[in-house]
């Protein structure tokens, strides 16, 4: 019996021999701008896929696109969410009020299977142009954050999302930030020159993540990238450990300080006129204290903390059908059901992966899912020691996106909505395309 190398120490990048014609290597001209369009409208995005898909057909080399595509380890664990979820679905019964939202429920479960074409392109320099293409639109986004707080925006369609709170949109583009944010961090440990240029950059953009985007999801992501830098970089020493004890010291003598606070007059940003550090500050003390009323067994009394409410509901749901789950696109009737009365009967999801697929696909789906993450995480262990550096520079880039996957999940529909879901899709083949994991060794 044959395993994988012990964390996929064997991770090969496999290279494009197909030629360097114009019309082979046009689906990577397309794949290297597809992030930019991450930052505009959700249009904009579909139309970019929709040529990328064209310009693969018009490249050809199928034969070897789909021999580039078995020898991915992300295949079989994308093929086994996608069963798991074909079968719950193929043996379940559709009451009346789920039949128009099955469907769409359904394909909500297949987002993987959109990054299976992107995973046919071979490793190439497209990648790093990419990746210059995707940090260079985020300068150019927190831009227009700036320009929205000086009232300077046009007012235009192309823009609407950084003038409004838009939900998921809105939400996205602070998560990018924050990716972007994590990125730049990761390349200044790596690149020596222009430094100065890199900081300021880096700063830039993580003050219009932290101040202007209105996301607390996106923050916490960065923070957790931060983390990662910092294991990463960890070296034991007194030091180290000293330095440790007095950031978490502080850390939770400021979260208790917070938790004393009065309450703010109002916890939805949207209706709160005041400048953006205030801003900041007040979805911090929310956040603290609403997780406090969660943790005492006490109602939120604002409407942005119905996020509690959902999660006690929706666990209910989970504990009656753990294993087989309730079904595709059960969620919304089985919740409005027991929320009757409460502000939250209206929601559509319950802000939370994890939450929603063991609600509807039961502990498989959940172990499926994680499954794809993991592999994720250990395919970027497997980059980080590959003697070839062009690789171990995109292993963290692997990792900070699939942190924040993990992460983004415990508080949106990061695969439940297609905005979220087709971007991270798009973003993934950046570090993971041309990847192989090479068997050997016997048991």
């Amino acid at each position: 019996m044959t395993q994988d190398s012990a964390f996929y120490s064997s991770l090969t990048a496999l290279p494009d021999h197909s030629g360097s014609s114009w019309r082979r290597t046009l689906p990577q001209q397309v794949m290297a701008w597809l992030p930019v369009t991450l930052f505009f409208p959700v249009g904009i995005m579909y139309a970019g896929i929709l040529l990328f898909y064209i310009a693969l057909i018009v490249a050809g080399g199928w034969r070897e696109n789909w021999l580039r595509l078995q020898q991915h380890p992300l295949l079989r664990p994308v093929l086994l969410l996608s069963a798991v979820s074909l079968t719950i679905a193929l043996f379940q019964s559709r009451p009346a009020e789920i039949e128009n939202e099955f469907w769409p429920g359904l394909g909500h479960y297949q987002t993987y299977l959109f990054l299976l074409p992107f995973l046919m392109l071979p490793a190439g320099a497209w990648q790093r142009r990419a990746v210059r293409l995707f940090l260079g639109a985020a300068v150019v986004a927190a831009t227009l954050f700036v320009l929205n707080f000086f009232h300077l925006l046009p007012d235009n369609r192309l823009f609407h999302s950084y003038a409004m709170y838009l939900g998921n949109k809105s939400i996205l583009l602070g998560i990018l930030l924050a990716i972007a944010a994590g990125w730049m961090l990761h390349e200044l440990f790596l690149y020596k020159e222009h430094r100065w240029l890199r900081i300021l950059m880096l700063m830039y953009v993580v003050a219009a993540l932290i101040f202007l985007s209105k996301t607390r999801t996106a923050s916490l992501i960065f923070a957790c990238f931060v983390l990662l830098m910092i294991c990463r970089n960890f070296r034991w020493s007194w030091r180290s450990m000293l330095f440790i004890g007095v950031l978490a010291a502080g850390l939770a003598a400021g979260c208790k300080l917070a938790a004393g606070l009065p309450r703010p007059a109002s916890c939805v940003i949207n209706q709160v006129q005041a400048p953006p550090w205030e801003l900041a500050q007040i979805r911090m003390l929310c956040t603290i204290q609403q997780v406090k009323d969660f943790s005492e067994g006490r109602k939120s009394t604002d409407d942005d903390g119905m996020r509690a409410e959902i999660y006690r509901i929706t666990a209910g749901l989970i504990m009656e059908k753990p294993w087989s789950g309730h079904g595709i696109a059960s969620w919304v009737p089985n919740y409005r059901q027991r929320a009757q009365g409460l502000s939250s009967a209206s929601m559509t999801t319950p802000h939370n992966d994890y939450l929603l697929y063991a609600t509807e696909l039961g502990m498989p789906g959940v172990l499926a899912l994680l499954w794809i993450w993991i592999r994720q995480l250990l395919i970027a262990h497997g980059m980080r020691h590959h003697p070839d550096l062009q690789v171990r520079e995109k292993a963290m880039l692997l990792a900070m996106l699939t942190v924040a996957m993990l992460v983004g999940a415990m508080f949106n529909a990061i695969l439940r909505d297609a905005v979220f879901g087709l971007a991270f899709m798009i973003l993934l083949p950046l570090p993971l395309a041309g990847i192989q994991a090479e068997k050997n060794g016997r048991c």
